[in-house]
């Protein structure tokens, strides 16, 4: 009987992605490092981004809503007075005569709470003690109040009341500043209007 020869099979050669080197960790952690150093950074930006965005919609938000309330006071006022500035705070009246009784109106930026303020009253009848509520805050300025005349040749025919003031709103890198200088026009005023202290009691009533 004749043998047959037993060939001895060949050992198995182990695949390519049996292993990794240690170089090759270092080099996939390395990238994976930038990658996410990349995507945080991203993140952040946007993140700071947004919350500007949303600090200069207050800060007009604040604004429009004031500006909306006192177009219509000033609008119908029948005299304006001499803006001032009395210690650190800033100060304008104006009258309206056009209703039952005259009404008057004193508006005020307080710079230490850096917040815009008024408060009413009828002249006729002075009270002792006068809240002031409040319109905005966080609001700067250096002139916030100016009263412009009518001009001699008729061009502009009513006395006209110039707020210029900045709304700040957030802090630090996400804080957000808006400017904003808006005239309003007294319809009920004319080049004979002379009331320069008109309702200044209003600034010294008790609070």
């Amino acid at each position: 009987m004749t043998r047959r020869a037993v060939r001895p099979r060949p050992a198995e050669r182990p695949g390519r992605d049996a292993g990794v080197t240690l170089i090759e960790v270092v080099v996939s952690m390395s990238i994976m490092a930038v990658f996410m150093t990349l995507f945080t950074v991203g993140l952040l930006q946007i993140s700071k981004s947004a919350a500007r965005n949303q600090a200069i919609a207050d800060a007009q938000s604040q604004v429009g809503i004031a500006f909306l309330r006192l177009d219509k006071e000033v609008r119908y006022a029948s005299g304006i007075s001499r803006p001032a500035r009395v210690g650190s705070d800033f100060y304008v009246e104006w009258i309206n005569t056009g209703q039952t009784d005259p009404q008057c109106t004193v508006l005020r930026l307080n710079t230490s709470a850096r917040q815009l303020q008024w408060r009413t009253w009828n002249p006729k009848e002075l009270p002792e003690v006068l809240p002031w509520l409040p319109l905005t805050s966080d609001i700067e300025a250096t002139e916030p109040f100016i009263r412009i005349q009518p001009t001699p040749n008729g061009s502009y025919r009513f006395q006209r009341l110039r707020l210029n003031f900045v709304a700040v709103s957030g802090l630090g890198e996400k804080q957000a500043r808006k400017a904003t200088d808006i005239t309003f026009t007294a319809l009920n005023t004319s080049a004979a209007t002379n009331t320069d202290d008109v309702c200044h009691e209003g600034r010294s009533l008790p609070s």
